[in-house]
């Protein structure tokens, strides 16, 4: 790789970047995901970098590699703004001079799927000036929020507070107020429901759907906070199956064998074959406020602009609170106190 400046230090793109994932990501062993490169190999190029510099970028601390010298604060920030010029110029030559059009490179969790994924890809289509659109998935907006800062994806739908640092170069658009619920097999009794919560059924068949949940990844970040819920509502019930994802466990609770946590975003999005099997609860929590975020400088380009504007408006209204909670169930033990 040719390089950035000649003189007495010969630094790269490739350092520029490999610096820039390190911090993004919290640390040199994460930055394997958005370099593609091997731990080693990074160790190798920061080590090269230092070496060339005659300073330490990086304090060495188990557990916490990510945290910057004075010097890699200084160096974080020319990467930051080499990186950012240097895709916007990228974008604008395409857009401008490019015979193919610019593309989309759309990030989100997988819980957005369905009717949203459709609704996004349709809407490539009908914007002129986009020559092709990637979705992009991710298990969490931590992920998202790392993609965005190195350039693997130009738009993505994420939770507004894993974006607060990057709000001078990001564009966000509020969508939607999300909230957690209960998901429970169809055929579950109220009543069973109600005599559980209350922990006045002592079931001994280990199988039942009220004595199992199932547990998302760590990705979540708001799993704490379910497995706290359980343990005071459903001590009874055991975290018998792990899933990477919600629309994951919400199928294992279709299939009758558990309960468990979602977004209530994921149900637009699911098959009326699940959501047909399953009952969902209101348990009152909101767990995140969920934005469209691009970097700024892609709204002066009309194909992006347009795509911000039209997409957002479509999930602002099917989104929107009158349209979610339609399904959504007051958990009947409050149900019944209130009678």
């Amino acid at each position: 790789m040719s390089p950035v400046w000649r003189g007495p230090v010969e630094i790269t793109l490739r350092h520029l970047e490999i610096l820039q994932a390190i911090v993004v990501s919290g640390s040199i062993s994460k930055a394997k995901r958005a370099l593609g490169l091997s731990q080693p190999t990074i160790s190798q190029q920061l080590a090269k970098f230092e070496e060339l510099l005659g300073a330490q970028l990086i304090y060495r601390q188990r557990g916490n590699d990510g945290q910057l010298t004075q010097a890699g604060e200084h160096w974080f920030k020319v990467a930051q703004s080499v990186l950012g010029t240097l895709d916007q110029a990228t974008v604008n030559h395409k857009a401008r001079l490019g015979k193919d059009g610019v593309e989309l490179h759309f990030g989100t969790t997988p819980s957005m799927r369905g009717r949203f994924m459709e609704k996004a890809a349709t809407l490539s289509r009908d914007i002129p000036g986009f020559s092709r659109m990637e979705f992009v998935w991710a298990l969490g907006s931590a992920e998202l929020v790392e993609m965005i800062a190195t350039h693997r994806i130009n738009c993505a739908i994420l939770s507004e507070a894993s974006v607060v640092e990057y709000k001078m170069s990001i564009h966000m658009v509020h969508l939607f107020n999300d909230k957690i619920v209960l998901a429970v097999p169809a055929d579950v009794d109220d009543a069973a429901l109600v005599r559980t919560l209350n922990r006045l059924e002592h079931d001994d068949d280990e199988t039942s759907p009220l004595r199992n949940y199932v547990e998302v990844g760590k990705e979540v970040p708001w799993k704490s906070r379910s497995e706290h819920w359980y343990r005071q509502r459903m001590p009874r019930a055991a975290p018998y199956f792990s899933c990477m994802t919600h629309q994951g466990a919400v199928d294992i609770v279709a299939a009758g064998l558990a309960t468990c946590h979602a977004p209530l975003s994921l149900l637009p999005n699911l098959p009326n074959s699940v959501r047909d099997r399953i009952k969902v609860y209101d348990l009152g929590e909101y767990v995140r406020d969920a934005v469209l975020v691009m970097p700024k400088h892609l709204l002066t380009l009309r194909p992006f602009a347009e795509f911000q504007q039209r997409l957002s408006d479509w999930v602002i209204d099917e989104y929107s609170e009158a349209h979610l909670e339609q399904e959504l169930l007051s958990l009947p033990e409050l149900r019944i106190a209130a009678e």
